[in-house]
């Protein structure tokens, strides 16, 4: 879509960017304060919805090229934008990822992959589906863990990864994992954030991934957190809000289910599906400021973990996730 169709919504937005946080942030760290800042622009009735191939989704990609240059990412081609087809059905539809590289100062060569997804669902009888934890937190997730990997140079390089049309069926993971930017063997870990804002009652995020890592049950013992760090089995888990009979299938919710049937080793970060879940009630105000910046905290806490893992730690999961 030219430019010129979106310019008033992304004028909008950035005007949204320079004010002040709203919604009760718990302190005034900057890089919480970002985080906070990028849920709510992301989950802005502006964006409506950020579906695939929608104004919205410009919008929403704009901001995040905009967010990624203010991050000091670099971009692997002549932007930060990846643009790719796929079939839904009997037609072909385009998407677009939005990728950044932080170059990391110990194994520059090998590369821990962040995922979150942009994208989320188009308007229905005039409502707007805003999806503040499905997927605008874990975006600002993304950008969370982008800032840290800034203060501090990481040892293995990151490849932050925005991905289009997951909810289509996890499309902009499959087209980056079918031609990636870098050589397949040089990929380690999958780090993938979806949903990570709303822990509900229970206080609980859940952490998948151990049957490929399974030093993940160290990392569990030992993290330090005011939230209920669960780790999730590869079997299915009840869902928060819907009858007994509904389950999460944790290996397959996101986009890390591509990573894991390509044969990676992956972290997964969520929450159990709440009674907003898809719903035009998914809106950036029902998020906890103070469970959401935990757990912030804590998926921190685990690319630190994972990112101080020995180089032969990490290709040996590699290769035992390949088989």
């Amino acid at each position: 879509m030219p430019w010129h169709k979106c310019a008033n919504s992304v004028l909008l937005l950035l005007t949204l960017q320079s004010a002040p946080c709203r919604g009760g942030a718990p302190d005034t760290d900057p890089l919480w304060q970002a985080a906070w800042q990028d849920v709510q622009v992301l989950a802005s009735d502006q964006m409506t919805g950020r579906a695939t191939g929608t104004a919205g989704s410009q919008a929403a990609r704009d901001y995040l090229h905009q967010r990624f240059a203010a991050l000091q990412l670099q971009p692997l081609g002549a932007d930060f934008f990846q643009s790719f087809t796929f079939q839904q059905g009997f037609s072909e539809r385009q998407g677009v990822n939005v990728l950044g590289l932080r170059r990391g100062c110990t194994y520059p060569d090998y590369f821990i992959v962040v995922t979150a997804h942009y994208d989320h669902l188009k308007p229905r009888a005039n409502k707007i589906f805003n999806g503040a934890d499905d997927n605008a937190s874990g975006v600002a997730g993304l950008l969370y863990l982008a800032a840290q990997t800034l203060a501090q140079c990481p040892a293995y390089s990151y490849l932050f990864l925005a991905t289009d049309a997951e909810e289509l069926g996890l499309d902009g993971a499959k087209a980056f994992l079918a031609a990636p930017p870098v050589p397949r063997a040089q990929l380690l870990l999958n780090l993938n954030l979806d949903m990570i804002s709303r822990g509900e009652q229970n206080q609980r995020l859940y952490l998948a991934g151990k049957k490929q890592l399974p030093q993940l049950s160290a990392f569990a013992a030992q993290a330090t957190s005011s939230l209920k760090l669960t780790l999730a089995h590869d079997g299915r888990q009840s869902r928060l809000g819907r009858s007994s009979n509904a389950a999460v299938d944790w290996a397959n919710a996101s986009d890390h289910a591509v990573f894991r049937r390509a044969g990676l080793p992956f972290l997964y970060f969520g929450v159990d599906v709440h009674p907003q879940y898809h719903t035009p009630q998914d809106d950036w105000q029902r998020i906890d400021p103070l469970y959401f910046r935990a757990a912030l905290q804590l998926i921190e806490q685990s690319r630190r973990w994972a990112d101080a893992l020995p180089l032969s730690e990490l290709q040996a999961a590699q290769r035992s996730s390949a088989n």
